[in-house]
């Protein structure tokens, strides 16, 4: 089962959660580049882990979803944060569009007990219309109003960001 949360900035994210993003690849020799994950410390000691996933925007499509699915897959993270502004800077689209059509390739072949958190930052409607549309497709993917640290900062009494 896959529980996903929302968080608004990374500085929310616990420690031991991972970072994921997708950058724009080489469109000047029209492929997609590897996959990398970057292990890095901070001041404070802490490991930092980035897994950084390269496309082409469309029509390069294909199934990059699906082998990012399986690479994540077989790195079995338990905890990891799709950085959304990265994903839909690489796309070119709308966070729900974007989210919606990685998401529709990408959730049937990622299938481990994990915790995803999505970086809404002042996108969270639209973040939550593509979240919906996972949760009527795929049975393993459900929100967990438990892990919206996003909300419970505003409950704290912090300013969310405008949607």
């Amino acid at each position: 089962m896959v529980s996903l949360g929302f968080l608004s900035r990374s500085e929310q994210c616990p420690e031991h959660v991972r970072h994921v993003r997708v950058l724009p690849g080489d469109a000047s020799l029209n492929r997609c580049g590897p996959a990398t994950v970057v292990i890095s410390p901070d001041p404070n000691g802490n490991t930092h882990w980035t897994f950084s996933w390269y496309v082409l925007p469309s029509p390069g499509w294909d199934n990059w979803p699906e082998r990012m699915a399986s690479q994540l897959t077989d790195l079995a993270w338990n905890a990891w944060w799709l950085d959304v502004a990265s994903l839909t800077t690489a796309l070119g689209l709308a966070a729900d569009r974007a989210l919606m059509l990685w998401g529709g390739r990408f959730w049937p072949g990622y299938r481990l007990n994990a915790l995803v958190f999505l970086d809404v930052g002042s996108r969270r409607r639209l973040v939550y219309q593509a979240v919906r549309d996972w949760e009527s497709r795929f049975a393993h993917v459900r929100f967990s109003t438990e892990h919206d640290l996003d909300e419970a900062l505003a409950r704290n009494g912090h300013k969310q960001p405008e949607s």
